[in-house]
């Protein structure tokens, strides 16, 4: 890990870090904590074992189906609704650093959404949809008005996860983006979106398995998801059942091509 952080800042930033998750553990009751140690100087959490590592690994592999990304795609969905919706009374969740690193899959394919060092438990209600924080993530993903402004949303989320969105459906990782186009995937996709050159977002060695009413539901609700205006994203609950019903229109055609991924 490459820092500016001064040794002393570090120890600090890392505690902070630590802190955070061991805080959000019991709200989350989570099934991939394994168990912590906390002793002196030394703090350690343990995780499962997720076999296959994070999805990032597997963008542009040509035998993860699209039956597979999709499920991918509505196991975190689940868990970001859960976290915006399901974990604490008159508080939400917000996770801040969703990409696709930070996406865990298991033998038998089941994603979880990990890594909540830079989550906040955020006291976001109806009255008060924001709070300023100082902007953090990682860049390509980062909701530009938090970044620029450090306006803080449960929208910011939903940023990050549209691009992850793109990320699965095109094969590429929007840091790869960046080298090839000068820009990151939000960039590109509008560019395409514009174009009307939708089919070219579409990782080319599963292009036969999508029939077009599941890939228009997925790309219109991944791309309202990159609205830079946070009020006019989707919600969790939204994009949740739009990517269940692109599911669905895939089921119908029989068409699932889920081979094993080695």
């Amino acid at each position: 890990m490459t820092t500016s952080l001064g040794k002393e800042d570090l120890g600090k930033f890392i505690k902070e870090i630590f802190k955070t998750e061991m805080e959000l553990k019991p709200l989350l009751q989570s099934d991939w904590i394994e168990g912590y140690c906390v002793e002196k100087d030394e703090k350690i959490i343990v995780y499962e074992y997720a076999s296959k590592g994070s999805i990032d690994r597997y963008l542009n592999n040509a035998s993860l189906t699209w039956m597979r990304r999709l499920s991918i795609c509505i196991d975190v969905a689940s868990a970001l609704n859960f976290l915006h919706e399901g974990v604490v009374e008159e508080a939400k969740v917000i996770h801040r650093d969703i990409k696709t690193a930070n996406i865990l899959v298991y033998n038998d394919w089941k994603a979880k959404l990990t890594d909540f060092g830079l989550s906040l438990i955020s006291p976001i209600n109806q009255e008060m949809d924001y709070v300023i924080d100082h902007a953090c993530g990682t860049p390509g993903y980062l909701d530009p008005l938090y970044r620029n402004s450090g306006f803080l949303t449960l929208g910011s989320d939903i940023y990050s996860f549209g691009v992850v969105l793109f990320e699965i459906l095109c094969g590429i990782s929007t840091i790869e983006v960046y080298k090839k186009e000068g820009h990151y995937m939000p960039e590109f996709i509008k560019k395409k979106f514009e174009e009307g050159k939708l089919d070219e977002l579409v990782f080319k060695q599963i292009t036969e398995q999508i029939v077009p009413e599941s890939l228009t539901t997925f790309q219109m609700i991944a791309y309202q998801c990159l609205h830079l205006e946070s009020e006019n994203r989707p919600t969790t609950k939204e994009v949740l059942m739009k990517l269940k019903k692109a599911l669905d229109f895939q089921l119908k055609t029989g068409i699932t091509c889920d081979v094993k991924v080695v």
